[in-house]
C-alpha cells in the first residue's frame, strides 16, 4: 500500500534552505540599519550592507531604497511580543484578534510606511529571477504559535489551511484592500480585520466539531 503521506524531497529542503538564508540575510540588514540609527547615524543602504557583511548588489535586491528598510526596522522594532498579549492556554479566537489587531495597527500608525514596504516587496519580487518569496513572514510569528495551540484539536492540514488563511487578513496586503479598495477608514479597518481573524479560527473549530459529529454517527 502507498503511503498518502509524502515525504519531503530533496528538493525540498534546498528550496527551504535557501529561503532561511535569505530570511537571516534580510533580518541581519534590518539588524544593521536598526544599530546604526540607535548610534545616532542616517545610514545609506551600502553603509547598512558594509555593516551587516552583506554585498551591496545582495542589500538592494532586498532593499531597493533607504526608505524601505526604515520602514521595516521600524516595524521591526515596534512588534510587540505575542507573550504580552496571548499565553499558551488562552483563548485562541481571541488572541487571534489581539495579535490581528497589534500587527495591523502598527502598520496603520505609519501608512507612507506600509505603502513604502508593500512597493519594496514588489520590487524585490519582479526584480528576483527565481520570484522566490524574500518576506520575513513577520505576521506569522503571531499566526503560527496561537493555530498551533489547537494541535490537539485540529488536524494538520487543518492548521495548515487556518495559517493560511489568517494571513490573508493580517499584514500589508490586508490593510491596503480594506483601506484603498473598501475605503474603510483606520480604525473600520482594524475592526474588520480583527473580526474576520476570530470568524476563521471559529470557522475552523466549527468545522471540526462537525466532523466529530459525524464521526459519531456513523
Amino acid at each position: 500500500m502507498t503511503n498518502s503521506k509524502s515525504s519531503p524531497s530533496v528538493g525540498d529542503g534546498d528550496s527551504q534552505g535557501r529561503t532561511n538564508q535569505k530570511n537571516r540575510t534580510r533580518q541581519a540588514l534590518i539588524d544593521a540599519a536598526i544599530a546604526m540609527r540607535d548610534e545616532g547615524h542616517n545610514p545609506t543602504v551600502a553603509q547598512v550592507a558594509e555593516r551587516a557583511m552583506v554585498s551591496r548588489a545582495t542589500a538592494y535586491r532586498y532593499f531597493p531604497s533607504m526608505e524601505a528598510l526604515i520602514s521595516e526596522t521600524a516595524a521591526d522594532r515596534d512588534l510587540k511580543p505575542l507573550e504580552r498579549f496571548w499565553q499558551p492556554g488562552d483563548d485562541p479566537v481571541k488572541g487571534i484578534g489581539l495579535a490581528a489587531n497589534a500587527l495591523n495597527k502598527l502598520l496603520l500608525d505609519d501608512e507612507i510606511g506600509l505603502h513604502v514596504m508593500e512597493r519594496s516587496f514588489m520590487t524585490v519580487w519582479l526584480e528576483s529571477e527565481t520570484h522566490e518569496p524574500l518576506r520575513l513572514g513577520r505576521r506569522m510569528s503571531y499566526i503560527e504559535p496561537i493555530v498551533d495551540s489547537l494541535k490537539d484539536v485540529l488536524s494538520p492540514r487543518a492548521r495548515k489551511r487556518l495559517k493560511q488563511a489568517l494571513s490573508i487578513v493580517m499584514g500589508t496586503e490586508a490593510l491596503i484592500a480594506v483601506r484603498d479598495i473598501s475605503g474603510a477608514s483606520i480604525e473600520e479597518s482594524l475592526d474588520s480585520a480583527a473580526w474576520a481573524a476570530r470568524a476563521l479560527v471559529r470557522q475552523a473549530l466549527a468545522e471540526d466539531e462537525q466532523a466529530r459529529r459525524k464521526r459519531k454517527v456513523t
